[in-house]
């Protein structure tokens, strides 16, 4: 019977052990021109959040669980499964997203490249 339950609590924490490691954990924000923004919220839990704004208009809201992969200690592929979204339509409709992942800058500076397109985000510091 004990076993049984032990078992059973594996089971059920597996799924929310860390999927990450602190490198890419924390909040992030990428300027990507135009007058377009993202922050994201990286959680070592193996969930994210991100929020898009263009000209002081959020366009998209989304939340979900990443897996990461390491290839090394400061690169990877980050695969982003949106769970919940809220998006216009000129930012269309929300995907699962794949990227490779560099680390730069001390780790102050997450590069994520999709599809040949490229996406700089600034870790920002933590509010007191």
């Amino acid at each position: 019977m004990i076993r049984r339950l032990l078992t059973t609590l594996v089971l059920v924490l597996c799924p929310t052990l860390a999927m990450a490691d602190e490198s890419i954990s924390g909040q992030w924000r990428a300027d990507l021109g135009h007058n377009v923004i993202i922050v994201m919220d990286v959680l070592l839990d193996g969930h994210w959040s991100s929020q898009t704004v263009q000209d002081e208009k959020v366009v998209a809201e989304m939340a979900g669980t990443y897996e990461q992969t390491r290839k090394t200690d400061t690169s990877g592929t980050l695969v982003f499964k949106p769970v919940t979204a809220k998006t216009s339509k000129e930012h269309g409709a929300a995907k699962v997203e794949k990227d490779t992942y560099t680390l730069e800058g001390k780790g102050m500076v997450l590069r994520l490249v999709t599809e040949g397109e490229v996406m700089e985000f600034h870790k920002q510091p933590l509010a007191d």
